[in-house]
């Protein structure tokens, strides 16, 4: 169930598609969705010399209205759809930023981000690893080229057989259920070693659960399972990517796997993690 759900927005770059993708995502599950509007200032300007003191000063108070502006946009579309719904922001240095953002995510059935953007770089880029890896909640990513509202009704899903990848379908079960046509794809597969995790396994227990699936087997270099994926979405007109979020764990923290982390960079269409 999808009762409850977050977005987190961030304030120093645009977040209308964002909004209009969350609130699309909500009015879908009649749910109730909180705008998280994420700012935070590089250091403490108690402690810093007092000309920096001065600028941080100046950035944090710009922050807090920025953070004030995207809520307002927040709260209009909210209530014009009639979404039940709450607002807040959140202000802190950024490794407090990262914690307060983490917690938060743990108390909602579904946490609503926005793809990093490279070209465009924002304070809250640090949001959806923190949240894939912390948070033990799916993740829907939106790509910053996204310019439409949102609605799932053809689903692929990227099966390896792996625990991510099972938790993925399982967090992704209310979206399957509003689908029209779901894909499932392996890549590189060994039927040998895939055992009783198999694609054909994983397609007999959708059939089971009235969640019809067509089965799609490619062949990709390890480096290139990411665009075989976005590939495939693309033939087929994908409205929504489901799959495991993978990372390789290191003193404190989780560094990306090679596809997750291909995936962040070049998604097309939203995509929902889970760790």
């Amino acid at each position: 169930m999808m009762n409850d759900i977050a977005v987190f927005l961030p304030v120093d770059r645009p977040a209308g598609p964002l909004i209009d993708c969350a609130a699309a995502v909500a009015s879908l599950f009649e749910s109730h969705l909180d705008g998280i509007a994420c700012a935070y200032q590089a250091a403490n300007p108690m402690i810093a010399f007092e000309a920096s003191a001065v600028v941080m000063t100046a950035q944090y108070d710009a922050s807090l209205e920025q953070a004030a502006a995207v809520l307002d946009q927040f709260e209009i579309t909210t209530r014009r759809l009639n979404i039940p719904h709450d607002a807040r922001s959140t202000f802190n240095v950024s490794y407090a930023a990262i914690r307060t953002a983490t917690e938060l995510s743990r108390l909602y059935d579904l946490n609503i981000v926005a793809q990093p953007d490279s070209s465009n770089p924002s304070q809250t880029d640090f949001l959806a690893e923190a949240i894939l890896f912390g948070s033990g909640r799916p993740m829907l990513m939106i790509p910053y080229i996204n310019r439409g509202t949102f609605s799932p009704d053809r689903v692929l899903i990227g099966w390896d057989g792996k625990a991510s990848a099972a938790r993925a379908v399982h967090n992704a079960a209310p979206f399957l259920r509003k689908a029209k046509a779901i894909d499932v794809v392996a890549i590189n597969e060994n039927e040998d070693d895939a055992g009783e995790a198999s694609l054909s396994a994983l397609i007999a227990h959708l059939a089971r659960r009235d969640l019809p699936a067509t089965p799609h087997r490619l062949t990709a270099d390890t480096s290139n399972i990411h665009n075989a994926i976005l590939s495939l979405a693309a033939d087929n007109s994908t409205d929504l990517i489901v799959m495991g979020g993978y990372g390789h764990s290191r003193v404190r923290e989780f560094i990306l796997g090679g596809v997750t982390r291909g995936m962040f960079e070049t998604i097309t269409v939203p995509t929902l993690y889970s760790h």
